[in-house]
């Protein structure tokens, strides 16, 4: 299992092609399976890497150091090790602040940015006003993964997430059972301590979305119609390096939801930006 050493936290990390490097980031309570069908895909052409941030899927646990700050360098640390100068960054969802302050922070960097569903750029604790149709708050809904966890084990975890999905977390698709299926053992796929963790990082991130501004490199977002915290690109509609794009039927996870089309639009998306620096 291939493994860095970031910031004293082993983190696992997926590294497959060559060619200009993609790297995927995956949002809270996710792992990088959320990017089988995208590593697969465009690891024909580019060098693809998705790492497990810390405290998920098959990195280390550490009792502290989640908040946003430092997960950018965890970020910076994966790209000294694996030699990345500069990469495409995809994020997803509650990663889309950590790309983002990495963008600002070493801007070298970063050739463009793709944006998942990127409302939780308004922060803490706006973006808990966009969760309204939430029936628990980032917070109470972790916590009640851990209890659920420690008193009945994964499979239980796994059991009620399904059977309460629509009321606490209504981000999985209703109508694509065997992608929801996929999406609740990722959710329930982590250390009991991580479901706590994830509130250091929830409540330290910050009003990112007029920072976007600040960025020159392409920026895309994409979201699905049907997410329902959609993003809302009209506030973004004067930033002329950005471009919204919308995945009909699609709820949270575009990605996994209608991976043919996510990578469509991705792949123009990375050509368009091929084409810009060949005539440059």
């Amino acid at each position: 299992m291939p493994v860095i050493h970031a910031n004293s936290c082993n983190l696992h990390y997926e590294s497959v092609g060559s060619g200009e490097p993609i790297v995927f980031l995956h949002g809270e309570s996710h792992s990088t399976r959320l990017f089988d069908k995208q590593l697969g895909h465009f690891s024909e052409r580019y060098r693809c890497i998705a790492y497990d941030r810390r405290g998920h899927g098959q990195s280390e646990v550490p009792a502290y150091g989640y908040s946003v700050w430092n997960q950018i360098g965890d970020l910076r640390k994966l790209f000294d090790a694996l030699e990345i100068d500069r990469a495409t960054i995809v994020a997803v969802a509650m990663s889309t602040p950590i790309a983002v302050w990495f963008a600002l922070r070493h801007p070298e960097r970063v050739k463009a940015l793709v944006l998942s569903s990127w409302y939780e750029l308004d922060g803490f604790p706006l973006l808990e006003e966009r969760r309204k149709t939430h029936q628990l708050s980032f917070a109470d809904l972790h916590l009640k993964f851990r209890d659920v966890l420690l008193e009945h084990g994964r499979d239980g975890l796994e059991d009620f997430i399904e059977e309460n999905y629509r009321t606490v977390l209504p981000i999985l698709p209703p109508d694509k059972p065997e992608v929801r299926r996929r999406l609740v053992e990722i959710f329930a796929g982590h250390a009991a301590e991580h479901y706590v963790q994830a509130g250091e990082y929830y409540t330290s991130i910050p009003f990112l979305r007029e920072e976007l501004r600040r960025i020159t490199s392409p920026i895309l977002g994409i979201c699905g119609t049907e997410d329902p915290s959609p993003d809302r690109p009209e506030l973004l509609a004067d930033l002329p390096n950005f471009r919204q794009e919308w995945i009909p039927g699609a709820r949270r996870f575009t990605m996994m939801e209608y991976p043919d089309v996510f990578n469509e639009v991705l792949e123009a998306f990375l050509l368009e930006n091929t084409a810009r620096t060949v005539s440059a």
